[in-house]
């Protein structure tokens, strides 16, 4: 049985999300069924596992939610509702709060179970202080099985869907309980669980509260910024983060590495007759088995939109704009929207001579390129596997 502690929002450097972990396991394949549990749920989190539990290969997904404390809103509800799976609200008059947080996910070879404090918030997920254990073992393993027996021993009536107490999810359900005042809509939520600024320190006051480095977001989330814009800013909004951008190359793909940079690459003057053009034309460099002609335009850059010049003496130039992030020696200098043009004129010189045809202008990154300091360096190009026109450029 591997069993790990899953620690998140207080130490960045062992910072284990139990988001990341629920992503991680919808998408696996190893499981056939999916059973949450959680004493809340915000509409953002709901949003963004939706997508991975429906393009899963679970074939039963099951999910508990309470409402107590006005900790579910409205929308939360609605949003497991699109979901169109198996759906429960559990609610009791009597005093104790439904409180616990269970992420089972089971399948024909193994199972994973995750206990703690997570709620299905994406505070509770991904950037609150909370701690939780993950337990994985074989079905073969007497002690998981074991533990596994007395959870849905002690929880049986949740996990046959049987307690007396469980209402299956449906606008009408969620609407009466809306008109009881148990559930809040989610401008009174977010008002009620959102962290108010701290008052101004009046003077002579000697108690203060230090300010404390917080965790990002997962780098997961960039994927949302083409498809969810609004949801991720809303996330963003909500937790008070920002989402980890730091480059992790095996998420890119290598598609070009340069041989050792010159002057004319970096556009820097070599003399006062030195024509700096302000741009570098790709070439083959150092990277295998292609043709330098055809190479960036079809393969690497195939996916921009690329538009012939209208004027008469340079139609045979094509122009397309992308998004590059610019890192030189270790320094991170952001991303920068630059200029590509193309010489599609396959009866030019340059075309018979076997020369590079297309090029970036620097534009506003010139300053970061520009310098002595990356002379004789090599420079490597990424692309982005889930955007096309997002790319890195690494000087090293």
């Amino acid at each position: 049985m591997k069993i790990q502690f899953l620690g998140q929002g207080y130490n960045k450097d062992t910072h284990l999300p139990v988001g990341q972990y629920l992503i991680n396991s919808l998408t696996s394949g190893k499981y056939t069924s999916f059973t949450g549990i959680s004493a809340f749920a915000s509409s953002s989190a709901v949003a963004i596992l939706a997508d991975y539990i429906l393009n899963s290969k679970l074939e039963s997904v099951n999910l508990i939610v309470g409402i107590d404390q006005e900790g579910t809103p409205k929308e939360a509800l609605e949003e497991i509702l699109k979901l169109n799976v198996n759906s429960y609200i559990f609610y009791q008059k009597e005093s104790p709060i439904f409180h616990p947080k269970i992420y089972l996910f089971e399948g024909e070879i193994e199972t994973r179970l995750i206990i703690g404090s997570s709620n299905l918030t994406t505070n509770g997920l991904f950037s609150n202080i909370e701690s939780s254990i993950l337990l994985e073992f074989d079905n073969s393993d007497s002690e998981g099985l074991v533990l596994l027996n007395d959870l849905k021993l002690h929880y049986k009536t949740l996990f046959d869907f049987t307690d007396s107490n469980l209402f299956k999810i449906s606008s009408e359900i969620i609407q009466a309980f809306v008109d009881k005042g148990i559930i809040p809509e989610k401008n009174r939520w977010t008002q009620k669980y959102n962290k108010t600024k701290e008052k101004a320190k009046e003077s002579g006051e000697t108690f203060e509260i230090p300010s404390r480095e917080v965790t990002k977001l997962p780098r997961e989330f960039k994927k949302l910024k083409k498809t969810k814009e609004v949801l991720l800013n809303e996330i963003i909004k909500d937790t008070n983060m920002d989402i980890d951008d730091s480059i992790d190359l095996k998420e890119l793909n290598l598609v070009w590495t340069s041989k050792k940079l010159s002057r004319r690459d970096l556009n820097i003057p070599n003399g006062d007759n030195t024509n700096v053009t302000g741009s570098m034309f790709f070439s083959k460099g150092d990277t295998a088995n292609i043709d330098q002609r055809h190479y960036f335009r079809d393969v690497v850059f195939k996916n921009l939109n690329w538009k012939h010049d209208t004027t008469p003496r340079t139609k045979h130039l094509e122009r397309a704009t992308a998004s590059f992030r610019i890192v030189t020696l270790g320094e991170d200098h952001g991303v920068f929207k630059l200029s590509l043009t193309h010489n599609s004129d396959n009866t030019s010189p340059a075309y018979k001579q076997k020369n590079s045809m297309t090029s970036i202008s620097w534009g506003v990154a010139k300053s970061y390129i520009a310098k002595e300091s990356l002379l004789d360096h090599i420079a490597k190009l990424y692309s982005e596997p889930e955007n096309n026109t997002e790319f890195t450029l690494i000087i090293e």
